[in-house]
């Protein structure tokens, strides 16, 4: 999708990942993906900024009481929607 090390720009980003472009901007927000401006409004995400994330979002943490090279596995969290309430009658 992006050649040559071009920035990307957040909607190119959702699209890339699947998710929404506010959490692109929000990842910008917290400091965990790198970001410049270009100009007052336009955001852009260099592309060793975006395989940086990728990479810290692949590392296994190491358990703090095994020792080096015992690898522990990344607990999922699943969120999903809840179902729409119903209205209560009268």
């Amino acid at each position: 999708m992006n050649s040559g090390g071009r920035p990307y720009t957040p909607d190119q980003l959702a699209e890339l990942w699947g998710c929404s472009p506010n959490h692109v901007r929000n990842l910008i927000r917290q400091g965990d993906l790198r970001a410049f401006r270009l100009g007052a409004r336009l955001l852009r995400v260099p592309a060793d900024a975006v395989h940086e994330f990728e990479a810290r979002q692949m590392m296994t943490p190491q358990p703090l009481d095994t020792g080096p090279g015992v690898a522990m596995p990344i607990p999922a969290i699943v969120i999903t929607h809840a179902r729409e309430r119903q209205r209560k009658r009268d």
